[in-house]
Protein backbone atom coordinates (compact mmCIF):
# COMPACT_ATOMS: atom_id res chain seq x y z
CA UNK A 1 0.00 0.00 0.00
CA UNK A 2 1.35 3.39 -0.97
CA UNK A 3 1.51 6.02 1.77
CA UNK A 4 -0.56 9.05 0.95
CA UNK A 5 0.43 12.43 2.30
CA UNK A 6 -2.27 14.99 2.77
CA UNK A 7 -1.51 18.16 0.93
CA UNK A 8 -1.78 21.29 3.05
CA UNK A 9 -4.86 23.28 2.22
CA UNK A 10 -4.22 26.68 0.79
CA UNK A 11 -5.67 29.47 2.95
CA UNK A 12 -8.86 30.99 1.67
CA UNK A 13 -8.55 34.40 0.02
CA UNK A 14 -9.91 37.12 2.32
CA UNK A 15 -13.52 38.12 1.72
CA UNK A 16 -13.52 41.82 0.92
CA UNK A 17 -16.43 43.51 2.68
CA UNK A 18 -17.30 47.20 2.54
CA UNK A 19 -18.87 48.65 5.68
CA UNK A 20 -20.99 51.70 4.91
CA UNK A 21 -20.82 54.20 7.78
CA UNK A 22 -22.07 57.75 8.11
CA UNK A 23 -20.77 61.09 6.91
CA UNK A 24 -17.23 62.10 7.92
CA UNK A 25 -17.50 63.98 11.19
CA UNK A 26 -20.56 62.15 12.52
CA UNK A 27 -20.73 59.44 15.15
CA UNK A 28 -21.47 56.56 12.80
CA UNK A 29 -18.37 57.28 10.74
CA UNK A 30 -16.20 57.40 13.86
CA UNK A 31 -17.85 54.28 15.27
CA UNK A 32 -17.40 52.28 12.07
CA UNK A 33 -13.74 53.26 11.90
CA UNK A 34 -13.29 52.02 15.45
CA UNK A 35 -15.17 48.76 14.89
CA UNK A 36 -13.11 47.96 11.83
CA UNK A 37 -9.90 48.61 13.78
CA UNK A 38 -11.18 46.39 16.60
CA UNK A 39 -12.02 43.48 14.29
CA UNK A 40 -9.13 43.87 11.85
CA UNK A 41 -7.04 40.71 11.61
CA UNK A 42 -9.21 38.62 13.95
CA UNK A 43 -10.44 36.51 11.03
CA UNK A 44 -7.89 36.13 8.22
CA UNK A 45 -10.68 35.31 5.79
CA UNK A 46 -12.50 38.60 6.43
CA UNK A 47 -11.19 41.99 5.33
CA UNK A 48 -13.23 45.12 6.10
CA UNK A 49 -13.02 48.57 4.56
CA UNK A 50 -14.94 51.76 5.35
CA UNK A 51 -17.00 53.89 2.99
CA UNK A 52 -18.97 57.02 3.87
CA UNK A 53 -22.73 56.91 3.60
CA UNK A 54 -26.01 57.65 5.34
CA UNK A 55 -28.86 55.69 6.84
CA UNK A 56 -31.14 55.80 3.79
CA UNK A 57 -28.39 55.76 1.17
CA UNK A 58 -26.77 52.73 2.81
CA UNK A 59 -29.95 50.67 2.42
CA UNK A 60 -30.11 51.33 -1.32
CA UNK A 61 -26.42 50.52 -1.70
CA UNK A 62 -26.82 47.27 0.24
CA UNK A 63 -29.77 46.37 -2.00
CA UNK A 64 -27.73 47.14 -5.11
CA UNK A 65 -24.65 45.20 -3.98
CA UNK A 66 -22.48 48.29 -3.44
CA UNK A 67 -21.67 47.35 0.16
CA UNK A 68 -21.83 44.32 2.42
CA UNK A 69 -22.85 45.89 5.73
CA UNK A 70 -24.25 49.33 6.49
CA UNK A 71 -25.36 51.54 9.35
CA UNK A 72 -28.98 52.62 9.49
CA UNK A 73 -31.72 53.19 12.04
CA UNK A 74 -34.49 50.85 13.08
CA UNK A 75 -37.14 53.37 11.98
CA UNK A 76 -35.77 53.81 8.45
CA UNK A 77 -34.89 50.13 7.97
CA UNK A 78 -38.42 49.06 8.86
CA UNK A 79 -39.82 51.62 6.40
CA UNK A 80 -37.49 50.40 3.65
CA UNK A 81 -38.25 46.71 4.21
CA UNK A 82 -42.00 47.30 4.22
CA UNK A 83 -42.09 49.98 1.53
CA UNK A 84 -43.37 52.73 3.80
CA UNK A 85 -42.62 56.47 3.43
CA UNK A 86 -40.25 57.80 2.22
CA UNK A 87 -39.64 54.65 0.13
CA UNK A 88 -41.56 54.06 -3.08
CA UNK A 89 -41.27 50.26 -2.96
CA UNK A 90 -40.32 47.60 -0.40
CA UNK A 91 -36.76 46.26 -0.12
CA UNK A 92 -37.52 42.62 0.74
CA UNK A 93 -33.87 41.60 0.36
CA UNK A 94 -32.70 43.50 3.45
CA UNK A 95 -31.49 41.53 6.46
CA UNK A 96 -29.91 42.62 9.75
CA UNK A 97 -27.15 41.49 12.12
CA UNK A 98 -29.10 42.78 15.10
CA UNK A 99 -30.45 46.04 16.44
CA UNK A 100 -29.82 48.32 19.42
CA UNK A 101 -26.13 48.73 18.71
CA UNK A 102 -26.15 52.42 19.61
CA UNK A 103 -28.98 54.72 20.67
CA UNK A 104 -29.05 57.93 18.61
CA UNK A 105 -30.57 61.04 20.18
CA UNK A 106 -31.96 63.78 17.99
CA UNK A 107 -29.97 66.91 18.81
CA UNK A 108 -31.18 70.48 18.42
CA UNK A 109 -28.23 72.87 18.56
CA UNK A 110 -29.15 76.54 18.44
CA UNK A 111 -27.63 79.95 18.83
CA UNK A 112 -28.20 81.28 22.34
CA UNK A 113 -28.50 84.95 21.32
CA UNK A 114 -32.19 85.76 21.65
CA UNK A 115 -32.35 88.12 18.68
CA UNK A 116 -31.43 85.25 16.35
CA UNK A 117 -33.89 82.72 17.72
CA UNK A 118 -37.14 84.37 18.86
CA UNK A 119 -39.74 82.02 20.28
CA UNK A 120 -39.51 78.24 20.24
CA UNK A 121 -38.92 75.70 17.50
CA UNK A 122 -42.50 75.87 16.23
CA UNK A 123 -42.26 79.65 15.78
CA UNK A 124 -38.83 79.43 14.20
CA UNK A 125 -40.05 76.92 11.62
CA UNK A 126 -43.49 78.28 10.81
CA UNK A 127 -42.69 82.00 11.12
CA UNK A 128 -43.18 84.56 9.86
CA UNK A 129 -40.38 85.17 9.45
CA UNK A 130 -38.96 81.64 9.43
CA UNK A 131 -35.57 80.87 10.93
CA UNK A 132 -32.40 79.55 9.40
CA UNK A 133 -31.81 75.82 9.79
CA UNK A 134 -29.11 73.28 9.13
CA UNK A 135 -29.52 69.51 8.78
CA UNK A 136 -27.40 66.66 7.39
CA UNK A 137 -27.23 65.95 3.64
CA UNK A 138 -30.36 65.16 1.64
CA UNK A 139 -31.88 61.70 2.03
CA UNK A 140 -29.85 60.78 5.11
CA UNK A 141 -31.95 59.44 7.98
CA UNK A 142 -31.41 62.66 9.93
CA UNK A 143 -32.52 64.85 7.05
CA UNK A 144 -35.60 62.72 6.46
CA UNK A 145 -36.54 63.14 10.11
CA UNK A 146 -36.01 66.89 9.89
CA UNK A 147 -38.45 66.97 6.98
CA UNK A 148 -40.91 65.19 9.26
CA UNK A 149 -40.31 67.82 11.96
CA UNK A 150 -40.95 70.63 9.49
CA UNK A 151 -44.10 68.91 8.20
CA UNK A 152 -45.35 68.48 11.77
CA UNK A 153 -45.30 72.25 12.10
CA UNK A 154 -47.30 72.67 8.92
CA UNK A 155 -44.72 73.69 6.35
CA UNK A 156 -41.88 72.52 4.08
CA UNK A 157 -38.38 73.58 3.09
CA UNK A 158 -39.87 75.73 0.36
CA UNK A 159 -42.27 77.24 2.87
CA UNK A 160 -39.40 78.15 5.20
CA UNK A 161 -37.52 79.79 2.33
CA UNK A 162 -40.63 81.63 1.14
CA UNK A 163 -40.95 83.20 4.59
CA UNK A 164 -37.39 84.47 4.54
CA UNK A 165 -35.72 81.49 6.18
CA UNK A 166 -32.98 79.15 5.05
CA UNK A 167 -32.34 75.40 4.99
CA UNK A 168 -28.70 74.34 4.68
CA UNK A 169 -27.94 70.63 4.18
CA UNK A 170 -24.34 69.64 4.94
CA UNK A 171 -22.12 67.50 7.16
CA UNK A 172 -22.05 68.05 10.92
CA UNK A 173 -18.68 69.79 11.06
CA UNK A 174 -19.75 72.22 8.31
CA UNK A 175 -23.09 72.85 10.04
CA UNK A 176 -21.40 73.73 13.34
CA UNK A 177 -19.11 76.12 11.46
CA UNK A 178 -22.19 77.68 9.84
CA UNK A 179 -23.76 78.17 13.27
CA UNK A 180 -20.69 80.00 14.54
CA UNK A 181 -20.49 82.05 11.35
CA UNK A 182 -24.08 83.23 11.77
CA UNK A 183 -25.24 81.51 8.56
CA UNK A 184 -27.83 79.36 10.39
CA UNK A 185 -29.37 79.55 13.86
CA UNK A 186 -30.48 75.94 14.44
CA UNK A 187 -28.95 72.55 13.55
CA UNK A 188 -31.00 69.36 13.79
CA UNK A 189 -29.66 65.83 13.50
CA UNK A 190 -29.16 62.47 15.19
CA UNK A 191 -25.71 61.40 16.34
CA UNK A 192 -24.14 58.87 18.60
CA UNK A 193 -23.96 59.84 22.27
CA UNK A 194 -21.62 61.59 22.81
CA UNK A 195 -20.63 62.94 19.39
CA UNK A 196 -17.35 64.78 18.68
CA UNK A 197 -19.04 67.26 16.36
CA UNK A 198 -21.49 68.30 19.09
CA UNK A 199 -18.80 68.48 21.77
CA UNK A 200 -16.66 70.67 19.49
CA UNK A 201 -19.50 73.18 19.14
CA UNK A 202 -18.58 74.74 22.49
CA UNK A 203 -15.67 76.70 21.07
CA UNK A 204 -16.34 79.43 18.55
CA UNK A 205 -17.46 82.98 17.95
CA UNK A 206 -21.07 82.38 18.96
CA UNK A 207 -22.51 80.92 22.15
CA UNK A 208 -24.50 77.79 21.35
CA UNK A 209 -26.80 75.62 23.42
CA UNK A 210 -28.31 72.17 23.19
CA UNK A 211 -32.05 72.75 23.29
CA UNK A 212 -34.82 70.31 24.25
CA UNK A 213 -37.27 69.08 21.65
CA UNK A 214 -40.80 70.34 22.37
CA UNK A 215 -43.03 67.82 24.14
CA UNK A 216 -45.57 67.81 21.29
CA UNK A 217 -42.80 66.98 18.79
CA UNK A 218 -41.39 64.16 20.92
CA UNK A 219 -44.88 62.66 21.23
CA UNK A 220 -45.42 62.95 17.46
CA UNK A 221 -42.07 61.32 16.56
CA UNK A 222 -42.70 58.50 19.02
CA UNK A 223 -46.25 57.87 17.78
CA UNK A 224 -45.62 58.24 14.05
CA UNK A 225 -42.05 56.95 13.65
CA UNK A 226 -41.42 54.70 16.62
CA UNK A 227 -38.74 56.85 18.24
CA UNK A 228 -38.11 56.35 21.95
CA UNK A 229 -38.54 59.39 24.25
CA UNK A 230 -35.60 60.04 26.55
CA UNK A 231 -33.02 62.58 27.63
CA UNK A 232 -29.45 63.55 26.88
CA UNK A 233 -28.05 63.40 30.42
CA UNK A 234 -26.74 66.48 32.19
CA UNK A 235 -23.01 66.84 31.76
CA UNK A 236 -22.83 65.10 28.38
CA UNK A 237 -21.73 68.29 26.62
CA UNK A 238 -20.28 70.77 29.14
CA UNK A 239 -20.85 74.33 28.02
CA UNK A 240 -23.90 73.45 25.91
CA UNK A 241 -26.41 72.46 28.61
CA UNK A 242 -26.63 72.24 32.38
CA UNK A 243 -29.47 69.74 32.92
CA UNK A 244 -31.07 66.80 31.15
CA UNK A 245 -32.23 67.66 27.63
CA UNK A 246 -35.53 66.13 26.47
CA UNK A 247 -35.38 64.42 23.09
CA UNK A 248 -36.16 61.11 21.43
CA UNK A 249 -33.93 58.31 20.19
CA UNK A 250 -33.57 56.05 17.17
CA UNK A 251 -31.62 52.77 17.34
CA UNK A 252 -28.64 51.77 15.20
CA UNK A 253 -29.07 48.66 13.06
CA UNK A 254 -26.39 46.76 11.12
CA UNK A 255 -27.97 45.99 7.74
CA UNK A 256 -26.85 43.43 5.16
CA UNK A 257 -28.34 41.78 2.09
CA UNK A 258 -30.11 38.44 2.06
CA UNK A 259 -27.56 37.55 -0.64
CA UNK A 260 -24.61 37.99 1.73
CA UNK A 261 -22.92 34.62 2.22
CA UNK A 262 -23.93 32.93 5.46
CA UNK A 263 -20.27 32.44 6.37
CA UNK A 264 -19.57 36.16 6.03
CA UNK A 265 -22.59 37.23 8.10
CA UNK A 266 -21.70 34.59 10.68
CA UNK A 267 -18.04 35.61 10.86
CA UNK A 268 -18.78 39.31 11.27
CA UNK A 269 -21.48 38.76 13.93
CA UNK A 270 -19.32 36.22 15.79
CA UNK A 271 -16.42 38.68 15.93
CA UNK A 272 -18.66 41.46 17.24
CA UNK A 273 -20.21 39.23 19.89
CA UNK A 274 -16.76 38.01 20.88
CA UNK A 275 -15.60 41.59 21.47
CA UNK A 276 -18.47 42.78 23.68
CA UNK A 277 -16.26 43.93 26.54
CA UNK A 278 -14.25 46.09 24.15
CA UNK A 279 -17.16 47.72 22.32
CA UNK A 280 -17.39 50.66 24.78
CA UNK A 281 -13.72 51.42 24.01
CA UNK A 282 -14.81 52.05 20.41
CA UNK A 283 -17.65 54.32 21.45
CA UNK A 284 -19.35 54.80 24.86
CA UNK A 285 -22.84 54.35 23.39
CA UNK A 286 -22.00 50.74 22.49
CA UNK A 287 -21.95 49.87 26.20
CA UNK A 288 -25.76 49.64 26.10
CA UNK A 289 -25.79 46.97 23.36
CA UNK A 290 -27.60 43.89 24.67
CA UNK A 291 -26.98 40.69 22.67
CA UNK A 292 -29.78 38.93 24.56
CA UNK A 293 -32.33 41.22 22.91
CA UNK A 294 -30.51 42.45 19.78
CA UNK A 295 -32.01 39.68 17.65
CA UNK A 296 -35.58 40.32 18.85
CA UNK A 297 -38.03 42.86 17.39
CA UNK A 298 -35.75 43.55 14.45
CA UNK A 299 -36.92 45.93 11.68
CA UNK A 300 -36.06 43.36 8.96
CA UNK A 301 -35.37 39.62 9.23
CA UNK A 302 -32.24 38.48 11.04
CA UNK A 303 -29.68 37.06 8.59
CA UNK A 304 -29.34 33.27 9.12
CA UNK A 305 -25.57 33.62 9.48
CA UNK A 306 -26.08 36.13 12.28
CA UNK A 307 -28.69 33.87 13.91
CA UNK A 308 -26.11 31.08 14.00
CA UNK A 309 -23.62 33.36 15.74
CA UNK A 310 -26.17 34.44 18.38
CA UNK A 311 -27.15 30.81 19.03
CA UNK A 312 -23.58 29.57 19.32
CA UNK A 313 -22.75 32.39 21.75
CA UNK A 314 -25.71 31.40 23.93
CA UNK A 315 -27.75 34.55 23.38
CA UNK A 316 -30.48 32.97 21.26
CA UNK A 317 -32.34 29.71 21.81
Amino acid sequence: MTDRTEQAREPLAPRESTWLGGNPGDGWYEMTEGLIRLLDGRDPALRLSLAAGGGRENLARIRDGAGEVGMSTDVVTAAAYNGGPPFDAPMPGLRVLGTGWSALPYNLLRAADSDAVPGGLREAISGPPSGRFGAPPEDTTDELMFRAVVAHYGTSYDGIRARGGRVLLDGYDALVRALHAGEVDHVFGATTLPAPSIAAAVGGARRLELAPLPADLVAHLARRYGCTPGVIPAGTYPGLHTGDVATCFAGTVLVVSADLADDTAYALTRLLLGALVRLPDVHPSLAAFNPNTAWRNVPAPLHPGAARAYREAGFMA
